[in-house]
């Protein structure tokens, strides 16, 4: 059925955070969008070095489709980047700057990444790896690039017009991917399309009230899904970012102090060491501004809720459930963890997410029992790139997904995690994958075996425990084993304790029971996961 006077081939254009971020440019173009305390940038003037940058990579033979990765810490151009990204139509993809030269091409060449925007003092790690990487046409140096085989980015950017350019796009079309757990060893890209990252930031600002009027301070790794939901959550709200290089705990609370950010993320562990300064430390700085609190990317702990409640004014603090897969998923406040009888749980769906909780059999299951975890929502993930299997495993159909959670849900609608996503170990907020470590473990001479855990740790929440099976005539000791890691890990993958055992428990299929060695490292602990 057609409608009265509708007019022919009338198109509406796609809903977008591109255009969302457009339109405040338009309506408050002398509004402050990000902020350091070194420079500042006005949405307009944001804007334009972004049209600048988009420019110049479509001048250098860039286009609609083409891959981008970071490798970057903190910095007002990882915004500029994202929007240009945007701009030109080119999907983007985070990376972890901490990563050695193995990994750094392993991602390249998995998202088959055509331009390279790189922290300078990480130019020796790609290089090392250039001749592997066949899809790399352009590496773009933050800072003083030490060779001419890299481009200066404020040089790079320079060169491109300031004439806003226009690219056809769809909500289907590839916007950005997000490394996440392999089963093989090896991350899988969660691809997100415009739609899903959109929905995303929608749901968060409706699910945490975010406003124009918010600032959000930015202390945690911009390259991480969580911190880069909340900030593009912020910015589609025409709210303002302050960024900070990186989190320093009484640092942290000067900044609160010095201004006045009306929101802020951080994992567990980073309120908890903030919060754990000393008493007269903390009574320095004024932290009222705060009015949003939010923590994600680590099991929360009743001692550092507490901790929370007690140092902060506002009744506003949450704990959320996110995957880069899924968004963000699930939220708890304060109040209800400490004082409503809900210790433990993930809390209820964000804005537009549903869950259910299915067996193994594909069955809905009973209030009160255990089964995996689905979620259906616009933001969730497309499926994974180029991997089939993965995609497949994910999604009990076209619109249910899971990254693997068990859980059960309560009679007033709580969910509660019962056991962690394909083991995955999370410590300081960030995720490490066990197989990977094993993989390389395995490679020593003398291994017969090997199990990589998570185990607990004041400091980081988990640090990583290598607990091995050695060939008989062997000994390889527990300083051999973590400096073969050195030489081919990140300093964060590297397992920080080594134990030995007779046999590695398994299943008859010969599945590793990584519960079952996890067991007498965690028994009696204050968390949800088992």
């Amino acid at each position: 059925m057609s409608f009265i006077g509708r007019q022919p081939g009338r198109k509406t254009v796609t809903s977008s955070g591109f255009n969302s971020i457009r339109g405040h440019v338009r309506k408050t173009p002398d509004k402050m969008a990000i902020k350091t305390e070194k420079s500042s940038l006005t949405y307009k003037q944001l804007w334009q070095r972004a049209t600048k940058l988009a420019n110049s990579m479509v001048s250098s033979g860039i286009k609609k489709g083409d891959l981008i990765v970071t490798y970057m810490a903190n910095s007002p151009e990882y915004l500029e980047i994202v929007i240009a990204a945007d701009m030109v139509g080119s999907p983007l993809t985070f990376g972890n700057y901490r990563l050695k030269s193995d990994e750094i091409a392993y991602q390249i060449n998995d998202c088959r990444a055509a331009v390279v925007f790189v922290q300078a003092e990480l130019l020796p790690a790609v290089f090392k790896m250039k001749e592997k990487l066949p899809t790399m046409r352009h590496i773009i140096a933050i800072g003083d690039a030490p060779s001419g085989d890299a481009e200066n980015y404020e040089a790079f950017l320079k060169r491109g017009s300031e004439t806003e350019m226009s690219v056809e796009s769809s909500p289907d079309d590839l916007r950005s991917l997000f490394y996440t757990s392999g089963t093989t060893g090896r991350p899988k890209g969660a691809a997100r399309s415009n739609y899903s990252d959109y929905s995303m930031a929608v749901s968060t600002c409706i699910t945490l009230g975010l406003t124009s009027n918010d600032t959000m301070l930015v202390v945690a790794p911009m390259y991480a899904a969580a911190t880069s939901g909340y900030l593009f959550s912020t910015l589609i709200a025409g709210g303002s970012l302050f960024i900070a290089p990186a989190f320093i705990p009484e640092d942290t609370l000067r900044l609160i102090d010095a201004y006045h950010p009306t929101f802020i993320f951080m994992v567990p562990v980073m309120y908890d060491w903030m919060f754990s300064l000393p008493k007269e430390t903390i009574a320095k700085y004024d932290l009222s501004s705060l009015r949003v609190v939010v923590s994600c990317g680590a099991p929360m702990h009743t001692s550092i809720f507490q901790k929370m409640a007690a140092n902060l004014k506002t009744p506003a603090i949450y704990n959320m459930l996110g995957a880069s897969e899924l968004g963000f998923i699930s939220c708890i406040s304060v109040d209800e963890w400490l004082n409503r009888g809900k210790e433990k749980s993930i809390g209820k769906p964000v804005f537009d997410m549903e869950l259910k909780i299915v067996s193994a059999d594909g069955k809905e299951v009973e209030t009160g029992e255990v089964g995996l975890l689905y979620s259906r929502s616009p933001q969730i993930l497309d499926g994974y790139w180029y991997n089939e299997e993965g995609t497949k495993e994910a999604f009990l159909d076209s619109e249910w997904a899971t990254v693997g959670d068990m859980a059960r849900v309560d009679n007033d609608g709580y969910y509660y995690l019962v056991d962690r996503a394909k083991d995955m170990i999370v410590s300081g907020g960030t995720n490490i994958y066990p197989a990977e470590v094993e993989g390389v473990i395995l490679q020593m001479e003398g291994i017969a075996d090997v199990g990589v855990i998570g185990v607990p740790d004041e400091k980081w929440g988990e640090q990583v425990k290598a607990v091995v099976v050695l060939k008989k005539g062997h000994s390889v000791s527990e300083e051999d084993i973590i400096s073969f890691c050195k030489e081919r890990l990140a300093g964060f993958k590297v397992p920080k304790s080594v134990d030995y055992i007779d046999i590695i428990p398994r299943n008859l299929i010969g599945k590793m029971l990584k519960k079952d060695l996890r067991k007498k490292y965690w028994e009696g602990r204050d968390v949800f996961i088992s």
